[in-house]
């Protein structure tokens, strides 16, 4: 069975799925969203004799694959620190963008990811004028003649691995980047929808923004925050190396048809530093990594995905930092910078 798409919500148990299995199902689903890949793998075990051939039972298992992969560092509870917001002159906007014949998730409609890159830049410029629109990508992407960047960083990168490529590029930007700026590290189906200096009116050095449908991908990795210092980069090595770990273990890489080097592995990376169960059983949203901070976001407020046909709120929409066009819902994307520039939102 193929990884779902993590910007889709995994299908419910089957309707003629028994009491019992059902039961058994939501008791795995929920083992599986507190991290605990070892109360879930028992109860797969027993499940799958029950409901051989079960979609469920053979997503769970994966999940469980990857739940259970193990990155050794300390983590603990921390407390939030409230801090002056850096000036927007600052803070650094870095898109990562790469032009490709199709999308490596191969359920994803044929997009004009230029268009979508063009505009996701207005959106920074409209919203955010004073910080500084880097692009990272490769060298020979080709870019939209309006572009309205600052600076293009262009790397070599293997586009068979590109969400591997996509961290280990962030790393050579943050590698660089001068001292006492602020980054937003997001994808170009990205919208900045508020101020975004204000994000970083907490002590944190890295945020990530988290969902509660995904048990093993509970962090999106198309958006991350990484304030001033040395520590984002820090994180960042952490990340890889559970990254290159985890792609290399045969249980992990036997249980997905997928390269995790390709496409979701980065999300899994994250999530396995940040540790499953210590965010699945977190009692604040601020975790020390070895002695790193990471803040807690939820996705609803800071990485906010919007619906097809779905009214919503304008008022609330202008509550949420980012807008997050990802998967087919790009072809939204052009209403709504429509929406910003005429000031409705």
């Amino acid at each position: 069975m193929a990884n779902p798409d993590p910007g889709q919500e995994t299908a419910a148990p089957a309707a003629h799925v028994a009491r019992p299995e059902a039961l058994a199902l939501e008791e795995i689903d929920a083992h599986l969203h507190r991290g605990r890949a070892d109360l879930a793998m028992e109860r797969i075990a027993g499940l799958d004799r029950a409901l051989r051939g079960s979609d469920h039972v053979r997503l769970f298992a994966m999940q469980a694959v990857v739940i259970g992969f193990a990155c050794p560092l300390e983590r603990s509870a921390a407390t939030p620190v409230p801090r002056d917001p850096p000036a927007l002159s600052s803070l650094d906007l870095v898109w990562f963008h790469v032009d490709l014949p199709r999308a490596p998730s191969g359920l994803h409609q044929a997009i004009d990811y230029g268009a979508v890159l063009a505009l996701s830049f207005e959106a920074g410029a409209i919203k955010a004028p004073q910080a500084r629109r880097i692009l990272i990508t490769d060298e020979t992407t080709q870019l939209p003649a309006d572009l309205r960047v600052d600076e293009v960083m262009r790397f070599p990168l293997d586009r068979g691995q590109l969400m591997y490529e996509r961290m280990r590029l962030q790393s050579l930007y943050l590698k660089r980047r001068a001292p006492g700026r602020c980054s937003v590290l997001m994808d170009s189906d990205m919208v900045v929808n508020a101020d975004p200096s204000r994000v970083f009116g907490e002590a944190f050095d890295i945020g990530l923004t988290w969902r509660g449908k995904h048990a093993d991908a509970p962090f999106n990795g198309g958006l991350i925050l990484v304030a001033e210092g040395a520590a984002g980069l820090d994180f960042f090595g952490k990340v890889r190396a559970c990254y290159d770990a985890l792609a290399a273990d045969a249980t992990v890489t036997g249980a997905c048809e997928t390269n995790p080097r390709a496409w979701w592995g980065d999300q899994w990376a994250l999530a396995a530093t940040v540790g499953y169960r210590a965010y699945g059983e977190r009692t604040t949203d601020v975790l020390s990594v070895d002695g790193i901070r990471v803040r807690l976001f939820p996705c609803e407020t800071h990485n906010f995905t919007p619906e097809p046909q779905t009214r919503y709120d304008v008022a609330d929409l202008r509550r949420k930092f980012f807008i997050h066009f990802k998967g087919n819902r790009k072809q939204m994307l052009a209403f709504y910078l429509g929406q910003l520039r005429s000031g409705h939102i």
